[in-house]
């Protein structure tokens, strides 16, 4: 609104007066903008201390999902005797164990070289412009077959050919290799067989010239598994166990096996517990903030006791089918007031040889525990369509909303109202002003008739 910032500018005497006049019937019209600015503020300070309440809430609802986590492939833990021999990752389905693998044999690929220059081959000095053979089209025969694959490169280039190799089957690679010396650049086509296992490789022109020497017929690769029978493999990435899988890099060292040891660790899960619990602590400090005369803009709100009550529901858990049964038997335990501790020396010696007891107690995709339990709880308050805080946030949004839109009405009505009033007062103004302008005409004319009249006489 305007109210007392604007000036009213007349001409008559009275212009100041009009002015104040102004001011305070526009105040008065102002009274209920101000009552609606004073309402959306509220508003939005609700809104910001709900808003803050629910950051608490989504990171203890992470936290959650952290200590879930802590349970699969991060509790696993490899120990490599030899990792120079083999390394190993570990998927879904890992079991504890112990496990030998000796390398044999690491295997070999299956590779060509062209022929060296002569008769139909040519010598390539640029494999960006030259070729080893001018055919348009060449055949290529894998593991003896009889009907070749038909070759036909984008260009006439060594380089060419060996884009359309590579092509033409994905299990070959093919690559260009300078084997001249003293004498010059000698560019030849490598074709080379990607797994590990005998293979034959033959390439001719469209006048079915060979243009291939065999240089490695390839081999397969071979180990042992815990003193077993040798087993042979075409690739060096091999599935041991389920979830266990390993990548053969060299021979062992005069048949030494390498021993594999997957062991299970609770130190993840005693770390994301003791983050639950400060997460926890976070939204219990929230919500204290939020109750009593200092209370705050969430002071009384239907909100504090929801979370409240989803609080006092998750620590109530029991799982009474486990030996642990709550979370007081690993180490969390919960004050008069309502404060979460956790004790990591008491988890450690509640899990101790019993990850199994603790996998039961917080649970997993098949067997539900306390972090399904909590998991559903806080989706009750978290969730984006139906969760308590975020149709609570988007009803507040809603109301600052149709608030703004009030409060945009009112001040058009107070604009229109103050504009109309200083048209009246300027009419008004301008009236008394020429009214003056005549009483002053006619006291001058007045005055000077006296005067007249006085020395007349």
């Amino acid at each position: 609104m305007s109210g007392s910032s604007s000036i009213f500018n007349g001409a008559s005497r009275y212009s100041s007066d009009f002015s104040a006049w102004i001011d305070r019937a526009v105040g008065i019209a102002s009274l209920q903008l101000m009552q609606l600015q004073s309402q959306r503020a509220a508003l939005s300070d609700r809104r910001s201390a709900l808003q803050g309440l629910d950051a608490k809430v989504s990171a203890l609802q992470t936290s959650v999902t952290t200590l879930a986590s802590s349970l699969g492939l991060s509790s696993f833990k490899i120990s490599n005797s030899d990792s120079a021999v083999v390394t190993a990752t570990v998927s879904e389905g890992i079991r504890e164990g112990d496990y030998q693998i000796e390398v044999i044999d690491i295997g070999s690929n299956a590779t060509t070289l062209s022929k060296a220059p002569g008769g139909a081959i040519a010598q390539v000095t640029d494999p960006a412009v030259g070729n080893i053979s001018a055919s348009q089209s060449f055949k290529l025969y894998l593991d003896g077959a009889t009907s070749p694959v038909v070759i036909t490169p984008s260009g006439t280039t060594l380089n060419d050919l060996a884009d359309a190799i590579e092509q033409a089957d994905p299990n070959l690679r093919a690559v260009v290799v300078n084997v001249g010396g003293l004498s010059g650049a000698d560019y030849r086509l490598s074709i080379q067989h990607k797994g590990f296992a005998p293979h034959t490789i033959a390439l001719t022109d469209s006048a079915d010239n060979p243009l291939l020497d065999m240089v490695d017929p390839g081999s397969y690769a071979k180990y042992k598994i815990n003193n077993g029978n040798e087993v042979e493999t075409d690739t060096h990435s091999v599935t041991l166990a389920p979830g266990l899988t390993v990548q053969l890099l060299k021979e062992s060292a005069n048949g030494t096996p390498v021993t594999l040891s997957v062991t299970r660790s609770a130190n993840a899960a005693s770390d994301a517990l003791s983050a639950f619990v400060n997460a926890y602590n976070a939204v219990v400090q929230q919500l204290d903030q939020s109750r009593g005369q200092n209370g705050g803009a969430l002071a009384g709100d239907a909100s504090v006791g929801i979370v409240s009550d989803a609080l006092q529901q998750i620590t109530s858990y029991v799982n009474l089918g486990s030996g642990l049964n709550s979370l007081a038997a690993v180490g969390v335990t919960l004050s008069d007031k309502g404060v979460m501790s956790f004790d990591a020396s008491a988890f450690d010696a509640a899990v101790a040889n019993n990850f199994d007891a603790l996998s039961s107690l917080l649970g997993d995709s098949e067997h539900p525990g306390f972090l399904s339990f909590a998991s559903q709880i806080l989706n009750g308050l978290e969730d984006a369509s139906a969760g308590a805080l975020k149709t609570g946030l988007t009803s507040l949004d809603d109301q600052i909303s149709a608030q703004d839109a009030s409060i945009a009405r009112e001040q058009e009505r107070v604009d229109q109202y103050e504009k109309t009033l200083r048209e009246q007062m300027y009419a008004a103004d301008a009236l008394i002003a020429a009214l003056e302008q005549q009483v002053t005409y006619f006291t001058s004319m007045f005055e000077a008739m006296r005067i007249a009249q006085q020395s007349l006489s």
